[in-house]
């Protein structure tokens, strides 16, 4: 399969079934989804305005001290807002068994999608790469409607006139945008994991919670020989390699590994879950296993 398909993505939502009500908020409401503390409206923080704010939140305390527009952010409690965090360039429309690392992600968004609107949480979701304008923010809603129109999103053709959109600047923007207790879901290849990212990542843990989820194909793991590929991870970033050499596969095996390291270390060091997710497997089993890992990793804490 090249691109995820949009009826497939909606039958997620049958298949849920197959799990108890009460499975699902175990893994998902009871321990990512949950804290309420009654009803009404929270302060939470002042952050600087953005274009598209309601300027009635301005705080103009803050705004005069600083000479920068801030506003107030409220958190609604008995709710929790959840984003999802599409990659969505280039480098996921890959797959050499079992199908692309782009379907892949596209599941894995859809049943975290279904799984937070049936505990009645609030769903949106951050799109980036061939998308239109190269980023598609979706605002989590009680209803509907920004899951349905994030499944299509994930069903469209490719817009490639945008170029690779780097993770760090969409981490960046959804730092912008997001209010403080969003539960948040990282859906990429990682392909690139530099100190942006991290620091982008480091900022947004602190206000909010972070799922690292990583799909990967058997092939970027290790590969057969093939002759020269020319492999990119960016514009900039290009090498060749001869897989038909012993010495080459293991250069291209020491990359994954030295990629790999870099996301485990960041994750620790930052105290965010990571789940690594193939795309040759049953991507309903894995993903609802590394959640209830995760579970288990925060009730420890």
């Amino acid at each position: 399969m090249l691109y995820p398909d949009f009826n497939e993505l909606v039958q997620l939502k049958t298949n849920l079934k197959l799990l108890s009500n009460r499975l699902i908020k175990s893994l998902i409401s009871g321990n990512y989804f949950s804290s309420f503390r009654g009803q009404g409206l929270e302060f939470a923080e002042v952050r600087q305005y953005v274009p598209g704010d309601d300027i009635r939140k301005i705080d103009w305390r803050v705004t005069a001290r600083t000479g920068i527009p801030h506003i107030k952010l409220f958190t609604e409690e008995r709710e929790r807002s959840v984003l999802i965090v599409v990659d969505m360039n280039t480098t996921m429309c890959f797959g050499t068994r079992g199908t692309f690392k782009s379907v892949q992600a596209a599941r894995c968004a859809s049943l975290i999608g279904w799984c937070a609107n049936k505990n009645m949480n609030r769903v949106g979701a951050l799109l980036f790469g061939d998308v239109q304008n190269g980023m598609e923010f979706l605002r989590p809603t009680r209803s509907r409607r920004s899951l349905w129109r994030m499944l299509k999103l994930l069903c469209q053709k490719p817009d490639t006139s945008n170029g690779v959109i780097p993770l760090d600047k969409a981490i960046e923007f959804a730092n912008k945008i997001i209010t403080p207790s969003t539960i948040v879901f990282v859906i990429s290849d990682f392909i690139n994991i530099d100190n942006k990212l991290s620091e982008q990542l480091r900022y947004m843990s602190v206000h909010c919670q972070v799922v690292l989820l990583s799909i990967n194909d058997p092939s970027d793991i290790s590969i057969n020989p093939a002759g020269d590929i020319l492999f990119s991870s960016n514009e900039m970033q290009r090498l060749y390699i001869n897989t038909d050499s012993v010495a080459g596969r293991k250069l291209y095996e020491k990359q994954w590994t030295d990629r790999s390291l870099k996301l485990y270390d960041m994750s620790v060091n930052l105290g965010i879950h990571h789940i690594s997710l193939l795309t040759n497997r049953d991507i309903y089993f894995d993903l609802f296993y590394g959640l209830k890992i995760s579970a288990n990793v925060r009730r420890r804490r």
